[in-house]
């Protein structure tokens, strides 16, 4: 190794570590996974009878500054008089004030195959340009304090930003009450290192989920006015996974929701469980199909209620399809 690189590879990757080893190395999650579709599952894409938008923003642990962003926009859409969707994926992840930031743009594709009247396969695909990069700036090399402060190191190990393809499929098995569904993220296993003559290969991500919707007023569940549903989400990338398991309440435009987050039969050292949080939300629905949650995540890992927790916030808005088709066959998964 070079002698005089080691030292800044050792500065940047103690930097980087300090901002991203606390989260595990994942990638970016949202409590309100079901508020992401296509981020959850590509095969959730044009899962809705209208053109729908969906907006996320997710602030994790203000409390240890200066904290993680992550932020989510989508579109997708039926295409009338089909099983199949269409969509768009912006993703954005920052780690500190100068630390590390991500940047995805997808696109999304999803069909559908009926099994029978009441049963639907689908499976979706998405493909996308991502872009991973550090601000230098924010960071003080050795070579430039013997510079006399210098504005920028002129070393040339570090890559400021690089840029590769990520691709992801998934499949959702669904009945008008229940789904299940599967999705792996990072089929092509991208070179992300920010040093050169280095390689970091980001691991595939497997995410498993699913659900059950049932009413609590004797009503068919698409004409129940009070539902619940039970739901869970297992994430594994590398050698970190992770459970959520819930629920919400839904009534009229109103809804509410618990989760816990953790996977306390495994621990990953003598000592120390692996319960993180628990999550609690609430949304609301106007007449003109806007709807709108807020969640909060509740610290119950040794990290404590001084990290501040977790706020998210989803926005989505649904309009109908101009073009008459059939009735389309939607997976139940919740909307908040």
């Amino acid at each position: 190794m070079n002698r005089r690189a080691a030292p800044i590879r050792a500065a940047v990757c103690a930097a980087l570590l300090a901002l991203s080893g606390a989260a595990g190395a994942q990638d970016p999650q949202f409590s309100q996974s079901f508020a992401a579709p296509q981020y959850l599952n590509p095969a959730l894409t044009g899962n809705t009878d209208r053109h729908r938008v969906v907006l996320n923003h997710r602030v994790q642990w203000p409390g240890v500054q200066p904290g993680w962003t992550t932020s989510s926009f989508g579109y997708d859409h039926r295409l009338a008089g089909t099983r199949s969707g269409l969509g768009l994926h912006v993703l954005h992840d920052k780690a500190g004030r100068h630390g590390l930031y991500h940047t995805t743009v997808a696109g999304a594709y999803a069909h559908g195959i009926r099994l029978d009247r009441h049963k639907l396969l689908r499976f979706g695909v998405r493909a996308g340009w991502a872009m991973r990069g550090v601000d230098a700036s924010g960071f003080l090399f050795a070579d430039q304090i013997v510079r006399e402060g210098a504005a920028r190191t002129i070393e040339t190990d570090l890559i400021e930003r690089v840029t590769y393809m990520d691709m992801a499929a998934g499949a959702v098995y669904h009945t008008d009450r229940y789904w299940a569904g599967v999705s792996v993220g990072h089929l092509n296993r991208p070179d992300q290192s920010l040093f050169l003559h280095q390689e970091a290969r980001l691991a595939m991500r497997t995410s498993v989920h699913g659900g059950y919707r049932f009413p609590l007023d004797g009503q068919h569940p698409d004409r129940s006015e009070t539902r619940m549903t039970l739901a869970m989400h297992y994430k594994a990338q590398a050698k970190w996974d992770q459970l959520d398991i819930g629920g919400y309440i839904d009534h009229k435009r109103v809804a509410a929701g618990l989760w816990y987050r953790g996977l306390p039969v495994k621990a990953y050292a003598p000592g120390h469980g692996n319960s993180e949080a628990v999550i609690v939300m609430v949304g609301f629905e106007t007449e003109s199909r806007l709807r709108i949650a807020y969640s909060y995540d509740i610290t119950i890992s040794r990290l404590t209620m001084e990290s501040g927790g977790a706020h998210e916030l989803s926005l989505a808005y649904e309009w109908p399809q101009r073009t008459k088709g059939r009735r389309h066959a939607i997976v139940p998964c919740p909307k908040f």
